[in-house]
């Protein structure tokens, strides 16, 4: 009997020992805000690199907020619709992806703004001049993303670096 009420008492120490107030203590990462949104923000971009793979423009800008827009290295602004238009316009020429990743290298929030540094890099076959050609391209910038009720989406892409584009293995000038 005694051993019981010992083994009793242990049990519900264990127990306690992952509550906190009476409720079961979440693991640390649901607990740091940017951690929730660093993976929620890893599912949105699967998404959008599922919508250039599948060539669908609707696809891509479903992920984008109602004023999307964008800020190139020179300072010119494009709206969500010019865009729009631009997102369609590439993946015309696109054959196909061969490889597209988009990672997350530096994330910060401000309320339900989140603040990505993305490290983009494509292989693609695209057509240029007609003749199609395997292009590798790379950029770096900074994406800001809107939570809203129907989760995160695209708000501002700015702080645009581009790298290197290749076309068939040469550099492009």
């Amino acid at each position: 009997m005694r051993f019981l009420r010992l083994l009793t008492i242990a049990a519900l120490a264990v127990a306690a020992s992952g509550c906190q107030h009476g409720r079961p203590s979440p693991p640390e990462a649901a607990l740091d805000p940017v951690a929730v949104a660093r993976r929620e923000l890893a599912e949105r971009y699967l998404e959008n690199e599922a919508g250039f793979t599948a060539r669908d423009p609707d696809r891509v800008m479903r992920l984008r907020h109602p004023a999307f827009h964008t800020i190139t290295p020179d300072g010119k602004v494009n709206t969500r619709e010019q865009m729009y238009q631009r997102t369609r316009d590439f993946i015309a020429r696109i054959e196909r992806f061969d490889s597209l990743s988009e990672q997350i290298t530096a994330l910060t929030l401000s309320g339900d703004t989140a603040h990505a540094v993305v490290d983009q890099r494509t292989v693609r076959q695209q057509r240029i001049e007609g003749a199609l050609h395997q292009v590798r391209t790379s950029v770096v910038q900074r994406e800001s993303w809107i939570r809203t009720p129907d989760g995160w989406l695209l708000w501002r892409v700015d702080e645009i670096h581009p790298g290197q584009t290749f076309v068939d293995g040469k550099p492009r000038p």
